[in-house]
């Protein structure tokens, strides 16, 4: 009796979850076909920027919809094609667009072309459809352009349920022939048609605004607009990553990209522009992102010489240091002070010496006591390149900011970074900044041994042309199955011969004028820091011209630089 009653409970369950499954699937269907059919509820509102429109203004766009028994992609799709392979053919061909375009100025815009050898050339091919799906395609057997490289196949399908024809026969079909066939016709068209259904649908228009005239056509292209605000007319950048701060070694960055429009189209640098305070800007927090330390930087030791003059500061480590091999002797705990048993290789020319000075944990800006990290004033691009004899003592120029005020320093320091660019012929983020570059014929061998390997559709044409490749670059006859792995695992990167970071060289262009033009560079930033920031808690003695007149009277200015 129980294990019928466990039946029929699980039978009744299953029933019940496809009886609810089906009544939620018919509400949505109903819910599709209300959006889908525009203006049938009465009760719904468009919305352009947030702000219900009127009723005149609803009756009018919803004027321009098609007749709902007919599907407006099919009509897109079948909408006229015309080709243009001579300049003389184009004249006939632009009044019609031009007449299109004044309506809704919106082209979709496809492009095909042929490679060779694994080469890509020119262009063949441009395709640009308006709005009603009126469709040009330009043969261009020998210009250049620019293609996204975007598939519609996947978009056309989950989308506008229109599946593309993607197979290769098309796609890597002779678009440079004498006359295209029918089935390239079509295949070119529909990319360029396809673009224009996804723009309306994504924007929520099913129907065909450039085939209705007036002031409807007009109004429709107003509601575009409103949903397109801060989509038009935006330069493209490509991806770029910010520049590092100063704890990167800075060589393949890329330079930093505007922070608005106006720095990007005036063409002028950042760092030629009065600059905006990135505290004031609201953004996500300052710092976020960065590791504070967990623990202090300054222990404030003290290392004194066999006849107890005062050496310098240390940290806690170093001092144990000496104790542990013998070589100190602990003198106090508090202060801790270790007095050496040799005579060290140099003493302070002074007691006002900036190595002797207690130093405090906090932020040297604003005097935060938490959530601090080193700076490097002088960035270590620029450091790591300067002669041994500017290295040696350099905990100068290492402070302590809070994570917020680093993050604001590394904004400002990425500025003058760009006007050294600009000065010394040393671009941030150029090919000459990379170690390593990606080799395009290494790259096409493996790629295309993958689709050997991978591949069991390939044309043969295709299959040839591939192979030829491979056997050019092993400069043999015949591909072996092991050569054809080794080509599908080939390392693409090669040494960059005419590498040179962006810090190196601007480090040799000063080093050119010897040592005094060198510690130029390191008071350059020095001041950038103090100018940028205004910090409130320097340590004392802290100099923009520190050890610069102890270099001068050590090695004279004549030293030859010999560069890291």
């Amino acid at each position: 009796m129980p294990r019928q009653i466990a039946v029929t409970v699980t039978v009744a369950t299953l029933l019940g979850i496809a009886v609810g499954g089906l009544v939620l699937w018919k509400v949505s269907q109903r819910r599709k076909e209300r959006i889908r059919g525009g203006g049938g509820n009465q009760g719904g509102a468009l919305r352009r920027s947030g702000n219900e429109l009127t009723e005149v203004e609803e009756k009018e766009f919803h004027s321009c919809v098609s007749s709902p028994t007919i599907s407006w992609v099919e009509k897109i799709l079948g909408a006229e094609i015309v080709i243009v392979s001579e300049a003389e053919e184009w004249d006939p061909v632009e009044p019609l667009l031009k007449k299109e375009l004044q309506r809704w100025p919106v082209l979709g815009i496809d492009c095909e072309w042929v490679s060779v050898e694994g080469k890509a050339r020119p262009v063949s091919l441009l395709q640009m459809a308006s709005s009603s799906g009126f469709c040009i395609l330009v043969r261009l057997p020998r210009k250049d352009l620019l293609c996204n490289g975007l598939s519609l196949k996947s978009l056309a399908e989950n989308v506008l349920n229109c599946p593309l024809d993607k197979s290769l026969r098309l796609r890597c079909s002779n678009w440079e022939a004498e006359e295209l066939t029918q089935d390239q016709v079509t295949y070119a068209a529909k990319d360029a048609q396809v673009s224009m259904a996804l723009f309306l649908h994504l924007l929520g228009f099913f129907f065909i605004p450039a085939t209705n005239g007036g002031e409807n056509a007009a109004v429709a292209w107003e509601k575009v607009l409103g949903k397109c605000q801060g989509l038009i007319d935006v330069p493209f950048r490509g991806r770029s990553s910010s520049s590092l701060g100063d704890d990167g070694n800075g060589e393949v960055d890329s330079q930093q990209k505007p922070r608005n429009r106006k720095s990007a189209t005036n063409g002028q640098s950042p760092g030629n522009q009065q600059l905006k305070d990135p505290r004031k800007q609201k953004r996500k927090p300052l710092g976020v992102g960065y590791s504070a330390r967990k623990s202090p930087l300054y222990d404030n030791c003290f290392l004194h010489a066999p006849d107890g003059q005062p050496l310098c500061t240390c940290d806690r480590k170093k001092a144990q240091w000496y104790l542990d091999k013998g070589i100190g002797e602990l003198v106090s705990t508090d202060p801790f002070v270790v007095k050496l048993q040799f005579e060290p290789s140099g003493r302070p020319e002074s007691q006002v010496d900036y190595y002797l000075t207690v130093k405090e944990n906090l932020c040297v800006v604003c005097g935060k006591r938490e959530s601090y990290i080193r700076k490097n004033i002088v960035p270590h691009e620029y450091r790591r390149h300067f002669p041994i004899q500017m290295k040696d003592h350099n905990s100068h120029d290492v402070l302590l900011l809070c994570t917020s005020c680093h993050a604001i320093s590394n904004y400002y320091d990425n500025h003058l970074k760009q006007r050294l660019a600009e000065e010394f012929g040393a671009p941030i983020g150029c090919e000459e900044g990379v170690r390593l570059l990606e080799d395009p014929l290494r790259r096409q061998v493996r790629s295309g041994a993958r689709a050997l390997l991978n591949s069991d559709s390939l044309p043969d044409t295709r299959r040839e042309e591939l192979l030829q490749g491979i056997k050019d670059f092993f400069n043999t006859e015949t591909i072996t199955s092991e050569m054809l792995q080794e080509a599908a695992g080939l390392e693409t990167r090669i040494c960059n011969e005419s590498y040179m970071p962006h810090g190196l060289k601007v480090v040799q262009c000063f080093a050119q004028a010897g040592l005094r033009s060198l510690m130029e560079l390191e008071r350059r930033w020095r001041q950038h820091f103090l100018d940028t920031m205004q910090p409130k808690h320097l340590p004392k003695r802290w100099s923009v011209n520190h050890n610069h007149g102890k270099l001068i009277r050590k090695y004279g200015e004549d030293l030859r630089i010999e560069l890291s």
